[in-house]
């Protein structure tokens, strides 16, 4: 007896980067960046001048005062911000359309029309992260209210993080 079985093509569609997905991203690019200008930052301090090491800060915990400093030296300087800016940019301008955490999550930015972001439209949608930020963080709750889950930074920027 013979029988035959019908063949489903199914055809993969891009979807849209849930905001789930997009958090989760931002962790791991933040971990990276962190991690990494960290190493930058205590490498080029002078030997005297070096923070605490691990065993002072677990033998004499932390003061308010302390914490504040390495805040402050680690992230309140312009080299931080360059350095988040230029990761951001020319990550998601590159052609694996995508920063770290993105790429392993397999999410990619992109325009409206599914292409590939040119710096100036990636430089847009990270100064307009701010908006998002500006509206107590609303602007990215747009996310699960839209079509294309886009955020008030992509509309703005014409962009899409689409999931592949």
């Amino acid at each position: 007896m013979l029988t035959t079985v019908s063949a489903h093509v199914f055809q993969k569609t891009s979807h849209y980067g849930s905001l789930n997905s997009r958090l989760i991203s931002l962790l791991v690019d933040t971990t990276i960046i962190v991690f990494c200008y960290s190493i930058i930052f205590y490498s080029a301090t002078e030997e005297d001048a070096k923070l605490l090491n691990w065993k002072q800060m677990v033998q004499n915990g932390f003061t308010w005062q302390e914490i504040l400093f390495v805040g402050k030296a680690l992230f309140y300087n312009p080299y931080f911000l360059i350095m988040h800016w230029l990761y951001y940019t020319l990550l998601e301008a590159s052609p694996r359309q995508a920063t770290i955490g993105k790429f392993t999550l397999g999410l990619r930015v992109c325009d409206v029309k599914r292409r590939r972001i040119k710096f100036a439209q990636a430089n847009a949608r990270y100064f307009a992260k701010v908006l998002s930020l500006a509206t107590l963080g609303l602007g990215f709750l747009l996310v699960h209210s839209t079509k294309r889950n886009q955020a008030l930074h992509d509309y703005l920027s014409g962009t899409l993080v689409v999931s592949e």
